[in-house]
């Protein structure tokens, strides 16, 4: 019998799947190779349906609270299913400035859920572990891109469109990074004097505050902030990979508890945007990135920065090598079309482990 799985992703207040929703459930399950081999029901809600398997993802929804949260349960139990929390940051780290970001009585809802699941997916080794003592059955499932979505170009073999020559810098990020770009300001600011003329930087996303994107529009060199992208996540990242071109791919990372726990997307998805990544010499990137081989990983201090970037500005074929050998580490370990098989595992150990 082909096991039956009901997903509730998490939802926006609009009432879309949000973009992590997307990338770490909603895309591997729809995977081609998944889906030969289950049955995958996405919905908003779930009754006590007949299946073997409810993933509830995060919070699932803005209006969610203790009593929606022990009606689930109870449904996934009246329907003999399992049940299975999803969670890709540890949201009891947020910062206090982010705290809108989590629905009033969030705690009481995941405590729940983390002692009544049947098992629970995380991505990285480092959100398992801060959970080890909530939960039982923890699998990590670390994030892959689905190759189904990506535009792969070698802008190194294209020519430059008309215009003077620049090294174009990006940062792509959902739009509370303020304190992570808030990192790399000064570094920008001395690379652009010391290479006045040479380099412009594209920001999507990544800036909430106006004082952040204030700061940034004030460097000295162009600065653009895309607008007008796609929302939902499929639809934008076949947009980012095809029609965003960047040499280098900035991706500063402050040392907090929350940042901690993160994933390596953004390495990824610079990869498969065929850009240069340089990253903060954290955890989160130091697991992955291999420093001057896929990627070029910096302290959190000004001057590393400033080292860093000058160099890769001043050596194109050492960027475009680094590119190259990062997009070949995301073909070969970190898209769908290699890691479905982790998905497809870890539904069985949930439901005959």
């Amino acid at each position: 019998m082909i096991p039956r799985v009901v997903v509730l992703p998490e939802f926006t207040p609009v009432g879309l799947p949000t973009g992590a929703a997307h990338l770490r459930l909603l895309r591997p399950l729809a995977h081609p190779r998944v889906r030969e081999r289950i049955h995958v029901y996405v919905r908003p809600t779930y009754a006590g349906e007949e299946t073997e398997l409810v993933v509830v993802d995060r919070l699932w929804h803005p209006q969610v609270d203790r009593r929606r949260a022990e009606a689930l349960v109870r449904d996934v139990r009246r329907g003999k299913a399992r049940l299975v929390l999803h969670l890709d940051d540890d949201l009891w780290a947020l910062p206090p400035e982010r705290a809108a970001e989590r629905p009033e009585g969030f705690q009481e809802v995941l405590d729940l859920w983390l002692a009544e699941a049947d098992a629970v997916w995380v991505s990285t080794p480092a959100l398992a572990h801060r959970l080890q003592d909530r939960a039982s059955r923890i699998q990590v499932l670390p994030p892959a891109l689905d190759e189904q979505l990506l535009i792969l170009r070698d802008w190194s073999t294209l020519p430059r469109p008309p215009g003077p020559g620049r090294t174009v810098l990006g940062y792509m990020g959902t739009a509370t990074h303020d304190e992570d770009l808030a990192l790399v300001i000064p570094a920008l600011a001395e690379v652009a004097a010391r290479r006045k003329g040479q380099i412009a930087l594209e920001i999507i996303g990544g800036a909430a505050r106006a004082g952040t994107r204030e700061a940034l529009a004030g460097l000295p060199m162009p600065v653009h902030f895309w607008q007008g992208y796609p929302v939902e996540y499929p639809a934008f990242l076949a947009w980012f990979t095809g029609h965003v071109r960047w040499d280098i791919g900035l991706a500063p990372l402050a040392p907090t508890p929350f940042n901690q726990a993160k994933s390596d997307v953004k390495f990824l998805d610079y990869a498969a945007l065929g850009a240069a990544t340089v990253a903060s010499r954290e955890p989160v990137y130091g697991r992955t990135v291999h420093h001057r081989v896929t990627g070029w990983l910096v302290d959190n201090r000004t001057e590393a920065w400033v080292q860093a970037l000058l160099y890769l500005i001043d050596h194109p074929e050492e960027r475009i090598r680094l590119a190259r050998n990062a997009r070949a580490f995301l073909l070969r370990e970190r898209i769908l079309d290699r890691r479905a098989g982790d998905w497809l595992r870890a539904i069985q150990a949930v439901l005959h482990g």
